[in-house]
C-alpha cells in the first residue's frame, strides 16, 4: 500500500467549540506536542477575514501562525478556508509559515472550489480540498470531480463525512470511485464525525479499503474526538491503531501529555461527542446547527426533534435557516383540539378568583411555611406547574403540564395521585381529552420571547 499519516484537527474543528479560543498558551503547547508525537500533520486553524487574536485560532493571514510553531521540525502545519468566506487576495507569496491550505466546499460548488484552489496554489501553498458532504455526490459526480480536481494536481482530497450519515458500503462506492479516476498522485483522506459512533470505524474501513492500493492516504482526528457536534475520530484511537495495524511510530506519551495537559479543562467546560440528538442529525443528513438550536431555544425531547427534522425539506435540513425550524417547531408541538369548551369552563372556574401558581424549584420548598400560611389564610386555586411538589400535594386544585416530558415523569411518580387530580394540559402533550383539560398550545404561548418554551428536564423532589 502507500503511506500513510495522520492529520491532526483539533485546533481547527475544536474552534467551533470554543469560538477559537484556546489561548495562546494552549495552542502554542498543543502544536509542540502533536510535533514531537510525529504527527505529520498539524491543522492549525481557520484563515479568517477578521483582525487575529492572539488568543484564537482564527488567523487573518498565515504569517499569524508565526508565534506558536517551529519550523526546525518534520510536521507540516495547514489552515483551513470556507471556499467563499475568505479572500484570498489577501494571501501574499507563501513565505514558508504554513505549508498547507485547505479548502472546503459544498455540493454543487465544484468549480467555484477549484477557482479559489487554483490562486492558493499560485501563491506557492501546498493544496488540499474538502468535498463537504461527499454523500450527496452520485458516482458521475465524482468522476466530474476528479476530471476538475486532476487539473488542478492538489497535494490531497478529502472524503468528509458532515452529517456523520455514511455507512461502510457508502465509504466503499465512494472510494471505489475517487481511487479510480483520480491522479495516483494526488494523495486521498478521510473527515469523519462520530453521529452514528462510527468515525473510528470507518476510518478503518478506509484505510483497508486502499491497503492493496499504490495512493498515499490522510486519516483526519482530534484529540478527544473534540468538533463540532458529535465529534470527529480521536487522535489518541487513529495513532494507537496505525502504529499497531500499520507500522507507524506516533509517541503516544505526548499524545497522553497534550490530552491531560489541555484537553482536560476544555472538556470539563465544554460538550461534544456522540448523543442521541446529533444521532438525529446524521439519521437525516441536517446540519447540526439546526440540532444545537432546537437544542438551545427549546431543550427539544428526541422524538420531537426527529418529527422536526424529518418534515424539513432536503434542502432544508443542509442550511440552518431557524424562520423555518421555527415554524416546523410551533408546527409540530400544536396539535390541534376544540377546545372552546374548556376555555370556558376555565374562565368560570377562576373568574375572581385567587391563583397561586406553584412551579417547580428549590424556592418552593424552601419556603414551604410562608406558601402554606397564605394557601391557608387567602384560598386560592392552587395549581402546580410541570412537576408534584410533595409538600403541596393536599394542596393542588390543579396541575398544569406543557411538557411531555414532565408529564409522564409526574405520572410515573405517583399514578394514583396523578390520576385523580384534575389537570390542565396542552396539545402539544396529548389531543385527546379523556378526564384531562386541553387547551391549544398556541393559546398559552407567545412567541417572540427569547424562552418562551424552553422545556427543562423533569425536577428530583
Amino acid at each position: 500500500m502507500g503511506k500513510v499519516e495522520m492529520l491532526d484537527c483539533t485546533l481547527r474543528d475544536g474552534a467551533y467549540i470554543v469560538d477559537g479560543k484556546f489561548g495562546r498558551d494552549s495552542i502554542a503547547g498543543i502544536i509542540d506536542m502533536l510535533s514531537n508525537a510525529r504527527v505529520e500533520y498539524v491543522e492549525c486553524g481557520w484563515l479568517k477575514n477578521e483582525e487575529h487574536d492572539i488568543d484564537s485560532t482564527y488567523f487573518s493571514v498565515p504569517k499569524d501562525l508565526l508565534p506558536y510553531v517551529k519550523r526546525d521540525t518534520s510536521v507540516k502545519y495547514s489552515l483551513m478556508i470556507d471556499y467563499n468566506r475568505y479572500d484570498v487576495d489577501k494571501l501574499s507569496e507563501s513565505e514558508g509559515y504554513v505549508d498547507f491550505i485547505r479548502v472546503v466546499f459544498p455540493y454543487g460548488k465544484i468549480d467555484e472550489g477549484v477557482e479559489v484552489g487554483k490562486k492558493i496554489k499560485n501563491k506557492k501553498y501546498g493544496l488540499m480540498f474538502q468535498l463537504a458532504n461527499t454523500l450527496k455526490y452520485k458516482d458521475s459526480d465524482l468522476i466530474e470531480v476528479c476530471k476538475k480536481i486532476n487539473e488542478v494536481e492538489p497535494y490531497a482530497i478529502y472524503v468528509v463525512d458532515t452529517f456523520g450519515a455514511m455507512y461502510e458500503d457508502d465509504l466503499d462506492r465512494i472510494v471505489d470511485v475517487l481511487d479510480k479516476y483520480l491522479n495516483k498522485n494526488i494523495k486521498l483522506g478521510i473527515h469523519t464525525h462520530n453521529n452514528r459512533q462510527l468515525a473510528f470505524s470507518l476510518s478503518i474501513q478506509f484505510i483497508n479499503k486502499l491497503k492493496n492500493e499504490d495512493r498515499d492516504i490522510i486519516i483526519d482526528s482530534s484529540l478527544c474526538g473534540m468538533g463540532r457536534g458529535a465529534g470527529n475520530a480521536t487522535t489518541e484511537l487513529v495513532s494507537s491503531y496505525l502504529n499497531k495495524k500499520c507500522n507507524k511510530h506516533y509517541d503516544l506519551d505526548n499524545i497522553m501529555d497534550a490530552i491531560d495537559t489541555y484537553m482536560t479543562y476544555y472538556e470539563e467546560h465544554f460538550r461534544w461527542g456522540y448523543s442521541t440528538s446529533y444521532f438525529i442529525a446524521g439519521l437525516y443528513c441536517s446540519h447540526v446547527n439546526n440540532i444545537s438550536y432546537l437544542l438551545k431555544e427549546h431543550n427539544t425531547n428526541s422524538k420531537d426533534m426527529r418529527a422536526i427534522i424529518e418534515s424539513l425539506s432536503d434542502e432544508e435540513r443542509l442550511k440552518y435557516d431557524y424562520d423555518i425550524l421555527e415554524k416546523k417547531y410551533i408546527e409540530n408541538q400544536n396539535r390541534k383540539v376544540d377546545d372552546s369548551k374548556n376555555i370556558e369552563y376555565l374562565k368560570k372556574e377562576f373568574l375572581e378568583k385567587n391563583i397561586l401558581i406553584v412551579a417547580p424549584g428549590k424556592s418552593v420548598i424552601r419556603n414551604f411555611d410562608l406558601v402554606e400560611k397564605y394557601i391557608l389564610e387567602k384560598k386560592p386555586i392552587v395549581i402546580g406547574v410541570n412537576a408534584i411538589v410533595d409538600k403541596y400535594k393536599k394542596y393542588y386544585d390543579y396541575l398544569f403540564f406543557v411538557n411531555l416530558l414532565r408529564y409522564k415523569y409526574a405520572k410515573n411518580k405517583d399514578l394514583p395521585y396523578f390520576e385523580n387530580i384534575k389537570k390542565i394540559i396542552l396539545s402539544n402533550i396529548k389531543s385527546e381529552s379523556d378526564e384531562d383539560i386541553v387547551i391549544n398550545y398556541d393559546h398559552s404561548i407567545k412567541t417572540g420571547y427569547k424562552f418562551f418554551d424552553r422545556h427543562q428536564p423533569p425536577p428530583r423532589f
